[in-house]
């Protein structure tokens, strides 16, 4: 497939502005029209070795640290329901970093499944499947809600089938059905910390509740970070595969 490259410097532009504004004297010629060339962007065209080797160097040593192997996986981590491993994986990763970093007690965490880019299958895992995975700055962010406020998240994760930890919830007919949280029922007036990420937590992939978010706080733990970190600590990931969604007829 070919693609045209229309060429329009914008210094070039820029420095027709300035001539023409700061000139004393005013030129009897003026500007009527401006040519330029469209180039074919094809296989014709050679690459330029000299950049290539200029680079090469710097490719060599960050892929040696991309394909650096920092945990190794039994099983394949990917989206489904109502096990959704690669889901499990990330909520519980999430949870268990932010807890060692910050000190925090997290009820519960939600991510959405739009967010994971990539799937990651058995065998080893290296810094490169941690940024296919998520290439995204995505920072961690703890916001608190009500338990009155989380009846929204319900909904929104029976509709989504969202990915999530530390929640028990069925599914009737679309609909949330016995929700629990931490194993519980939940308390109305209790003030829950919810684990996500700041594109959700402003109101990414419709996750409106957020609003109702009282003292929120921003970790500042990029997410992608946070999967590395946990991959280096814990050498062998293990899913924990307990109930979270599930059906009821």
């Amino acid at each position: 497939m070919i693609r045209y490259v229309k060429i329009k410097t914008f210094a070039f532009y820029l420095v027709l502005l300035l001539f023409s504004s700061v000139s004393c004297k005013k030129s009897k010629d003026d500007l009527s029209k401006i040519d330029f060339v469209s180039n074919a962007m094809n296989e014709q065209i050679q690459a330029d070795t000299s950049m290539t080797n200029f680079i090469l160097p710097y490719k060599k040593e960050l892929d040696a640290q991309m394909d650096q192997v920092i945990a190794k996986v039994n099983e394949d981590l990917t989206i489904d329901y109502p096990n959704n491993k690669l889901g499990n994986f990330v909520c519980d990763l999430s949870v268990y970093v932010v807890e060692k970093e910050t000190g925090n007690t997290i009820d519960l965490c939600i991510m959405n499944n739009g967010g994971f880019r990539a799937s990651i299958f058995k065998g080893d895992i290296s810094k490169r499947h941690a940024f296919k995975l998520m290439p995204f700055d995505n920072q961690l962010v703890i916001a608190r809600l009500k338990g009155s406020d989380l009846e929204d998240l319900f909904e929104y994760v029976a509709e989504y089938k969202a990915p999530v930890s530390g929640i028990q919830l069925g599914i009737k007919e679309g609909k949330p059905y016995e929700p629990l949280v931490g194993g519980e029922k939940v308390d109305p007036n209790k003030l829950y910390a919810v684990l996500t990420t700041d594109y959700l937590f402003e109101g990414g992939d419709n996750m409106a509740f957020f609003k109702k978010s009282k003292n929120s706080s921003m970790t500042d733990i990029l997410l992608r970070d946070a999967i590395i970190d946990y991959c280096v600590d814990v050498k062998e990931v293990k899913v924990n595969h307990g109930k979270r969604l599930y059906d009821v007829k």
